[in-house]
C-alpha cells in the first residue's frame, strides 16, 4: 500500500472510530438518564354532515380540522375551516365521544351563543367560508362529570387520551342543525 493511500485508510478508520466512540458515550449517558426525542404531535380530520349523530345529515357543508399537540402536552394549536354551511354558524367544540356516538362538550373552539361559563371566553364564529385559529389549555377545559371528565389539567390530559384513543370529535353546529352540521373524528391515523 502506498504511504498516501495508507495514511487516507488510516485517516478515515480514525475518523470512523472516533465518531463510534462518540455515539456509545451518548449511548451511556442516555442509558444512565432518560433520552427523550418529544416530537408535536399532529391529528388532523375532515368534517362531514355524514359523521353527525345521533341523525347523519344530508349536507353539502364540508370543513378541516388541524390540531397540533405540543410536545410537553400543555397546550393544542388548532385550525378549524368550513364551507358551504346551511345557515349561520351557533358554535364549535371538540366533544368527548367515540365514533357513532355523542358526547359532551370539552373544549370550545368558537360560539355565537352565550359562552360557556368557568372558562375564558371562546373567539366569535364567523360567518362560512372561514378558517379560525388559536390555542386550547388546560384552562379551556369545561368538564364532563357523567362522563369521567375533570376540569383543568387533568381534564386537558384525559382529552389527550381520548384524541389519542379515537374518542373526541370536532364539529360544527348551525341555526338548521341545533345537534351539530359537519363532524370529525379526531385520530392520529
Amino acid at each position: 500500500m502506498r504511504h498516501s493511500t495508507f495514511l487516507r485508510h488510516v485517516g478515515s478508520r480514525s475518523s470512523s472510530m472516533k465518531r463510534k466512540a462518540a455515539l456509545g458515550a451518548a449511548a451511556l449517558v442516555c442509558g444512565a438518564t432518560v433520552c427523550v426525542a418529544a416530537a408535536e404531535e399532529t391529528v388532523t380530520t375532515r368534517l362531514l354532515g355524514y359523521q353527525e349523530t345521533p341523525q347523519t345529515i344530508n349536507s353539502a357543508a364540508s370543513g378541516e380540522f388541524k390540531a397540533t399537540i405540543h410536545d410537553d402536552g400543555t397546550a393544542i394549536d388548532y385550525e378549524l375551516t368550513y364551507r358551504a354551511l346551511s345557515s349561520s354558524v351557533t358554535q364549535a367544540h371538540i366533544h368527548f365521544g367515540r365514533p357513532g356516538l355523542s358526547g359532551g362538550v370539552v373544549l370550545f373552539l368558537c360560539t355565537n351563543l352565550t359562552p360557556p361559563a368557568g372558562v375564558p371566553t371562546p373567539q366569535a364564529c364567523p360567518a362560512p367560508p372561514a378558517t379560525i385559529t388559536g390555542t386550547l389549555t388546560a384552562a379551556n377545559v369545561i368538564p364532563v362529570a357523567t362522563q369521567g371528565i375533570d376540569a383543568g389539567a387533568a381534564g386537558f390530559a384525559e382529552m389527550l387520551r381520548a384524541i389519542r384513543a379515537d374518542a373526541a370529535y370536532a364539529n360544527v353546529h348551525t341555526t338548521s342543525h341545533p345537534g351539530g352540521e359537519i363532524r370529525g373524528r379526531l385520530s392520529q391515523d
